[in-house]
């Protein structure tokens, strides 16, 4: 009981210190987000870098357009590891079946006690480098590259632990991410994931575009959330019984995903753990960088990770180093799962 007290006051100690250190982003968040700014700056940026991007752009593959259309259309595509045949991925599946049986055991100590999910660290990374180099193949970056329709950054990736305690918390809350206009997370579950497995969900377009506009209209912008009572007051009643997807699926199921414009969460797990890893991807000019680069990785273990790649694809790893004006100097954000 002493140890559980102790990890507990542990754990709130850390989240206030992430706080503290994620004010300078915080404020510069609430500064982008004024219509002033958004409107008459960034977003004309932004669309003039799509516009001087386009003829760049590397052809898609028949099999990853429709991944591309699937995400225009429906904010979300499903495939699986086995038809996407990345090289390597058989190494992949293996590595990531150890990290989740070292997570597994980490749950069990009394230091990590109240915990409803458990991530993966820059040691266990650095020492199955083939996890975060997955994330980096061609075929991946292609199809961000023909979403975005600009030059990707690969934002590394976050391995999810998710224990069976039906708390709805952090992810598990129904959100969007703040870090670009259009973004893509790659999932893929480790284990078999059904209903009661904490399945992926994401919003319906429909459904997207209703809460997109109400939640705005209240102010909530900031902060592009959405808790589950709130969804349900906000639609229409043809909408109430089918305004989301839930993504249930066998280990090696990949599931690619806009977070940046669509709603979702990680449905709190009910009765069997998940394990899932999410690869993130932004363009090189972000709306907001300073909530990008949160991976466990330090800048040199980046840099290693990148020597590992093609040359011709490194500069999706060491973007940041690129970065001009404010945006290379706002520290990055510290709030964590």
């Amino acid at each position: 009981m002493h140890q559980i007290v102790i990890s507990q006051a542990y754990q709130t100690i850390e989240k206030l210190w992430q706080r503290a250190l994620s004010a300078p982003s915080d404020i510069a968040l609430f500064i982008s987000n004024l219509a002033i700014i958004e409107q008459k700056i960034l977003y004309p940026r932004y669309q003039q870098f799509i516009q001087s991007y386009r003829p760049l752009l590397n052809r898609p593959t028949d099999e990853e357009q429709k991944i591309v259309r699937d995400l225009e259309q429906y904010g979300i595509s499903v495939s699986t590891l086995e038809d996407l045949a990345i090289p390597d991925s058989d190494r992949f599946f293996t590595a990531a079946q150890h990290i989740s049986q070292e997570l597994k055991d980490k749950a069990q100590l009394p230091l990590y006690s109240g915990k409803h999910t458990l991530n993966i660290d820059a040691e266990q990374i650095m020492r199955y480098p083939e996890l975060f180099l997955w994330g980096a193949d061609a075929k991946i970056l292609r199809i961000v590259e023909n979403y975005l329709k600009l030059p990707v950054a690969y934002d590394g990736l976050s391995y999810y632990y998710s224990l069976p305690d039906c708390r709805e918390a952090g992810p598990r809350k129904w959100h969007r991410d703040k870090e670009d206009w259009q973004m893509i997370k790659v999932g893929v579950y480790i284990n078999d994931v059904n209903a009661d497995g904490g399945p992926f969900e994401c919003v319906t377009p429909e459904a997207n575009h209703i809460l997109s506009e109400r939640l705005s209209a209240k102010s909530l912008r900031r902060y592009k959330t959405a808790l589950h009572h709130e969804v349900i007051e906000m639609l229409p009643p043809h909408l109430q019984d089918n305004w989301y997807q839930s993504c249930v699926g066998k280990a090696g199921t990949v599931i690619f995903v806009d977070t940046a414009r669509y709603y979702h969460r990680g449905k709190p797990p009910t009765k069997f753990e998940r394990s899932a890893i999410f690869f993130g991807y932004c363009s090189r000019k972000p709306k907001h960088p300073f909530f990008c680069g949160r991976s466990p990785l330090s800048m040199a273990q980046l840099q290693y990770m990148a020597s590992l790649l093609p040359e011709d694809i490194r500069d999706c790893v060491t973007w940041r180093d690129h970065l001009e004006g404010l945006s290379k100097w706002i520290p990055k954000n510290r709030l964590k799962v």
